[in-house]
């Protein structure tokens, strides 16, 4: 009977300490279906380095699921912006604002409030329109003004000798130049051949009167020479 008792008790103890594990269990797993409190941003809206137009929408976007949105004010002033706990597990949140994609991303946070700037600055979320007909060329313009002269480049190579030309006319003969300085003599040449033996000249009245004269002056010698010989009386 005691040891029934005692098993009783053992039995009732445990119960008591598994109760308030399940009553914690319960609590905890209702805790996480419980949806947080949402996150609030505020800021200003830029497109291309200006505000947006006012009435522009904001579309908040974790993955697939929009998460929030709101429209822009004056000046590009936006504000609150609520974003409610995303459910899909994505929970970096993205921005449309118009139809551009904002490069900024927000980290959802519960309860978080923060002052933020939207700059939509990326490609448009928009087809790229179709390539129309070449039109027409247009005139053309008037020329530019020519610009300035640059340096002469470096000299190539040398190429090839090209074929020889025909010659050219003669030119004229050019004037004569200044007469030289006269050179030394040169060395005396041989003699030439003798000349023939010319004919005999006519007789002269001269040489008859140089033969008389001869005759006249031998017959004085003779004559002298005969009275020097002759004895003195």
């Amino acid at each position: 009977m005691k040891r029934l008792g005692a098993l009783a008790a053992a039995a009732l103890v445990a119960l008591l300490l598994a109760l308030p594990l399940g009553l914690v269990s319960a609590q905890d797993g209702g805790a996480s279906n419980a949806n947080l409190p949402p996150a609030f941003l505020f800021g200003t809206a830029m497109a291309d380095g200006l505000p947006v137009g006012e009435g522009t929408m904001i579309v908040a976007m974790a993955g697939d699921q929009k998460v929030g949105s709101t429209m822009v004010m004056e000046n590009g002033k936006f504000g609150p912006l609520e974003l409610m706990q995303p459910t899909g597990g994505e929970m970096m949140v993205s921005f449309m604002v118009g139809d551009r994609m904002s490069d900024y991303m927000y980290d959802w946070m519960s309860g978080g409030r923060e002052i933020v700037n939207l700059d939509a600055n990326l490609m448009m979320m928009m087809p790229e329109p179709e390539a129309g007909a070449v039109g027409p060329s247009g005139p053309p313009g008037p020329p530019g003004v020519p610009g300035p002269a640059s340096a002469d480049g470096a000299a190539g190579a040398q190429g090839p000798a090209g074929a020889a030309g025909p010659a050219g006319a003669a030119g004229a003969d050019g004037a004569q130049g200044q007469q030289g300085i006269a050179g030394p003599p040169g060395p005396p040449g041989p003699n030439g051949p003798a000349g023939a033996v010319g004919p005999a000249g006519a007789p002269s009245p001269m040489g008859i009167i140089a033969l008389i004269v001869a005759i006249v002056a031998a017959v004085i010698a003779v004559v002298a020479v005969v009275m020097a010989r002759r004895p003195a009386a």
